[in-house]
């Protein structure tokens, strides 16, 4: 839950999650809608799926336990490199990195040369080389927590950090290798097509998106003849997406869907900017 997302977002959904799924088994058991449902509003919905299918292979495993071996944990549905030296570190104590973008700013500035960070796959190495045998989730659990606390991205607090002795970036951060793309600007076109009270809902986008979620009918063209009630403007993957929102009485053509009622609408699954779309209605 904590990838991509900050940790205060994630924890009311983690605790809910946990009620309702307190054992591998309990998840594995649960239909994909109800798990979808569970994590609305987290968004990057393909973790949810990930974990579902997680829980499905645990099940299947010796115990139904997640093994404590970096290498077997690699072969697991969604979980990768720095998942699986988070689990093998923090949950079996085996000495491998767990290593994310926190400890790769925080890597990056302490071995900087001359104003320059290693390139990441040095800075693996150097996660790796580190690791102590005693403890060592703690010690990634340390340096996650230096760089989401005290090294930041931006205006770093230098003076409290422990290594501001040693840290060649203290007065001067290095310039970084590798910076985030610029999002791609794009449009699209939200219909709310209302029957009394109803809500026409879909689960097909024109470009694959929220695969298994409700959805408002998406189009790349505005509607003919008609004014939006309003615009959203919301970040997905490596997009930035202005959608104009259009309440209609026709469904558009070439989509399948089904008629909600209020209560159906409040409990179906839908990603947080149809959810925020149908609140611009009057």
């Amino acid at each position: 839950m904590c990838q991509q997302t900050r940790i205060a977002t994630v924890l009311p959904y983690y605790h809910r999650w946990l009620r309702r799924f307190p054992t591998w088994s309990a998840l594995a058991r649960a239909p994909q809608s109800l798990v979808l449902r569970h994590w609305e509003g987290l968004g990057y919905y393909r973790r949810a799926r990930y974990l579902h299918s997680l829980a499905k292979a645990v099940v299947q495993l010796p115990n139904h336990e997640l093994p404590s071996d970096p290498n077997l944990l690699l072969q697991l549905p969604g979980v990768g490199k720095y998942t699986a030296g988070a689990i093998a570190s923090i949950a079996f104590q085996i000495p491998v990195p767990a290593f994310d973008g926190n400890v790769a700013r925080v890597l990056g500035r302490l071995y900087a040369k001359k104003r320059r960070s290693p390139s990441p796959a040095q800075l693996q190495s150097l996660a790796a080389l580190i690791v102590p045998r005693r403890n060592p989730g703690m010690h990634n659990q340390a340096l996650m927590e230096l760089g989401a606390l005290i090294c930041l991205p931006k205006d770093p607090h230098c003076t409290s950090c422990p290594l501001q002795r040693v840290c060649p970036s203290r007065s001067c951060l290095p310039t970084l290798i590798k910076t985030r793309p610029t999002p791609t600007q794009l449009r699209e076109h939200l219909h709310i097509v209302r029957r009394g009270k109803q809500v026409w809902l879909t689960h097909q986008h024109p470009s694959n998106r929220w695969r298994g979620l409700h959805l408002l009918p998406t189009t790349p063209a505005q509607p003919n003849n008609s004014s939006p009630i309003g615009k959203i403007i919301y970040p997905y993957t490596r997009y930035k997406i202005c959608a104009a929102v259009f309440v209609t009485q026709k469904t558009p053509q070439g989509f399948k869907g089904s008629w909600h009622s209020p209560k159906q609408l409040a409990s179906a699954t839908l990603p947080a900017p149809h959810r925020k779309a149908l609140t611009l209605l009057p």
